[in-house]
């Protein structure tokens, strides 16, 4: 796969994650009644939008996350929609009336009406004289519902927003577990995907076994091996005539002689080599000098069946050095969101994008870092599943970045939740009507400095990747 491809895969994957999670919110929404009247990837100037039925579907121009709409949810009633016989135009005379039809099946037909039952609902008032006054032209379409509609099975039905509107329908008017479920269900698709994700690099690639076989995987540029013609994909054999099918074995014997000329024999495609190296002298953090030489091998693999592979994406690894599953990426997130959004953390930040400070190798990246870094790996032999890897840890991230308790996260919505359903709680046992919300100025108050945070962020880590890229 070549860098350009790895990069537009990436991207793509990030933009069609966003989707799914705001699909998780509309989905939910409209499971509990709520009227969810737009559904937008991105932000800016619209692209291009369609309307299905109640709900407008849009693209726009900024792809740095989307939304969805739900009625009462902002503490906007304006457009709430009445009961259809309250929302069409007033009847004054046999023209008004003439006008009112055609009114009520486009009414309808936005209300998710289907096309055929709108017809028969409009042709049923239709044959009644245009010289009905307005009060007995809306009995009559009150008696046309009754007869087409069956009856209504749930809150936000077609019945139910034909005959009664919005009633019972804003995010306000739900139970608090609904409001929960729309909120959560959002950032919980977030886990879904890095499961699967990390399922697929479990179950399709063959995973390491934490043990390392005798072929050369990387030679270090300018280190003793590269010096005296080591190649990848050269097998040792043997380290001054200590020869073991066993890497550890012949790894302890280069440790063993540190600058001290060295015979390795190795096979390259068949053919046995002789090389004459001498190791490098390390001292190592407990005292001893060993010798080094600047390869790594490559590990053993073998593959994983179904079952271990769905453990190990959950819950952590089918075998020492494998990819990590979705619980240990969750607390390497928590650490990372931490360090980041400390006050050092934010310096720093600052201090490396504007201030001269070198960056920081495993510091914060934006999505076209995080993209730069996904292509480099992609046009690598056998980059793909360190690339799915890689989407799986941004998505673990987009989780818990969004369940931050603080507006305007998905997280916020859920603190606001807690905090109204405590304090109804202690006022039903005190006696008081459980009618507390938040006020949205209060809300608004909070979100406008974490908006300034995320900008500073977003502009921070952009520049840095801008320029002074991270090079793998």
């Amino acid at each position: 796969m070549s860098s350009t491809l790895g990069i537009v895969a990436f991207v793509a994957s990030i933009v069609l994650a966003i989707v799914i999670h705001e699909a998780g919110h509309l989905v939910s929404a409209k499971l509990s009644g709520m009227r969810a009247d737009r559904f937008f990837v991105g932000f800016g100037p619209t692209l291009w939008s369609t309307r299905r039925g109640e709900t407008e579907y849009g693209l726009k121009a900024v792809l740095l996350g989307g939304y969805v709409r739900i009625v009462g949810m902002g503490g906007d009633d304006e457009d709430m929609q009445l009961p259809l016989v309250d929302a069409l135009p007033t009847v004054t005379d046999a023209e008004d009336a003439r006008r009112w039809w055609p009114a009520l099946e486009a009414e309808l037909i936005h209300r998710g009406t289907p096309i055929e039952l709108a017809h028969r609902i409009r042709d049923t008032t239709r044959g009644l004289s245009p010289q009905l006054e307005d009060a007995a032209l809306r009995d009559a379409l009150a008696r046309a519902l009754d007869l087409e509609l069956p009856a209504s099975t749930r809150v936000g039905d077609l019945t139910h927003r034909l005959v009664r509107g919005d009633a019972g329908r804003r995010y306000s008017d739900r139970p608090a577990w609904q409001r929960v479920a729309v909120v959560g269900l959002g950032p919980a698709t977030h886990l879904v995907i890095a499961f699967l994700l990390l399922f697929a690099v479990q179950s399709v690639w063959p995973q390491p076994t934490g043990e390392l076989t005798s072929r050369v995987g990387f030679v270090q540029q300018g280190s003793p091996a590269d010096l005296a013609g080591v190649a990848v994909g050269d097998v040792l054999l043997a380290v001054d005539g200590v020869a073991s099918a066993d890497f550890l074995v012949l790894r302890d014997a280069l440790r063993a002689r540190p600058e001290i000329p060295t015979l390795l024999r190795i096979d390259r495609d068949g053919a046995q080599l002789r090389l004459d190296i001498v190791p490098d002298a390390f001292e190592t953090a407990d005292g001893p000098i060993i010798g080094l030489i600047g390869i790594s091998t490559e590990p053993q693999l073998r593959d994983v069946g179904v079952a271990e592979a769905l453990v190990a994406a959950a819950v952590g690894e089918a075998g020492p050095g494998t990819p990590g599953g979705v619980v240990p990426m969750i607390g390497e997130s928590v650490r990372g969101l931490v360090r980041i959004l400390s006050p050092s953390g934010l310096s720093g930040l600052v201090s490396q994008a504007f201030g001269g400070e070198e960056r920081a190798p495993d510091g914060a990246v934006s999505l076209v870092g995080a993209a730069s870094i996904a292509g480099q790996v992609g046009a690598r032999e056998g980059g793909l599943p360190i690339v799915l890897t890689l989407l799986a840890a941004i998505n673990v991230f987009f989780f818990l970045f969004n369940l931050v308790p603080l507006p305007p996260f998905d997280g916020g919505h859920l603190a606001v939740i807690g905090i109204e359903s405590t304090v109804n709680g202690v006022r039903r046992l005190a006696g008081r009507a459980a009618d507390f919300r938040v006020r949205p100025e209060a809300i608004s108050g909070v979100a406008i400095p974490v908006i300034a945070i995320l900008m500073l962020l977003l502009v921070t880590t952009l520049w840095l990747d801008v320029t002074d890229p991270i090079r793998l």
